[in-house]
């Protein structure tokens, strides 16, 4: 296994060899490849040992569960969680490691035809589909797009 923890290799081996990359990701600490048996992280978020082994440990867990229950094993159901148990670690799904977010660039302004409350989205929704306001059950309208500008604080 080259440049992930040996321990977890001896303690869970997979069955096949699994690889390490360092990504430039901004919000996702790191993401398991089912198909190359690789493990990429984030070089800008997993700035400590501890989030580096936390991190590590959450993406071999989803090797260890899709190398035991094949395609059963993928995403964050009880194949994982029974993995993450295994490793001695909580089986929580998101990172809360503060990291650099997008800022808005637009806002998208709907309104309820029936009550006429206007609902603001970061992005537009699919088009050639009908949206129901879930308060009132009025029908969902296209209003406008505005440009947001960043405050200077």
């Amino acid at each position: 296994m080259t440049g992930v923890r040996p321990q977890l290799q001896t303690q869970f081996p997979l069955k096949k060899a699994t690889y390490l990359e360092w990504r430039n990701y901004r919000t996702t600490a790191g993401m398991a490849n089912y198909t190359t048996n690789a493990i990429q992280l984030s070089s800008q978020i997993l700035t400590t040992e501890e989030r580096l082994d936390s991190t590590l440990k959450h993406e071999y867990a989803h090797l260890l569960a899709f190398s035991r229950a094949g395609l059963k094993g993928r995403g964050h159901g009880s194949h994982w969680q029974k993995a993450m148990a295994d490793l001695g670690e909580p089986p929580e799904v998101r990172h809360r490691y503060e990291c650099e977010r997008n800022q808005a660039r637009q806002q998208v302004l709907y309104k309820c035809t029936k009550c006429e409350v206007v609902l603001v989205r970061r992005r537009r929704l699919p088009r050639k589909r009908k949206y129901l306001h879930i308060n009132c059950g009025g029908a969902i309208q296209f209003l406008r797009i505005e440009a947001v500008f960043e405050s200077s604080e």
